[in-house]
């Protein structure tokens, strides 16, 4: 959420989503990105997962070598942060997903399909930030609420 610029954002709408069940602080790393941030309007929260993996709550490598447990897990993690900020996957309006080797493409797609037939999502070749890190997503999510207090945009 470094470069999310809309002019009359107040401190106040901004919550950062950390899931310690599930995660570590991304400050373990020495870095300045959230794993996930949300902003409220007067009518509606709009949810930032960063690029998230299968990692446990000590910053390891859940699963090395195994695609279908890593994105399993990748997408517990992300469940824990959209809960986080009263939201779940029913929310989620788009992912993109990034993939270290275009070999699991099918069967990554598949899982995909299988778990979400109705969601946009976009698979592409990157180089995920751990070596033993096969796949990584983010995605942005957005739900109604009623926050009286907050101006309107």
């Amino acid at each position: 959420m470094d470069n999310y610029a809309i002019a009359g954002i107040h401190k106040e709408q901004i919550h950062y989503l950390y899931a310690p069940t599930h995660l570590n602080r991304t400050s373990d790393y020495g870095v300045s990105f959230e794993r996930g941030t949300y902003v409220d309007y007067a009518d509606r929260r709009h949810v930032f997962i960063s690029g998230t993996a299968s990692i446990n709550n000590k910053g390891e490598v859940m699963y090395p070598k195994d695609v279908v447990k890593q994105t399993q897990r990748m997408w517990e993690n992300v469940e824990a942060l959209l809960k986080e900020a009263d939201c779940s996957f029913d929310d989620v309006s788009e992912m993109v997903v990034y993939l270290r080797d275009m070999a699991d493409y099918d069967l990554v797609c598949k899982l995909f399909k299988e778990r979400f037939p109705e969601k946009p999502y976009v698979i592409v070749q990157a180089p995920v930030c751990r070596p033993t890190w096969l796949v990584e997503m983010e995605c942005t999510a957005i739900k109604a609420i009623s926050a009286p207090s907050l101006p309107a945009f």
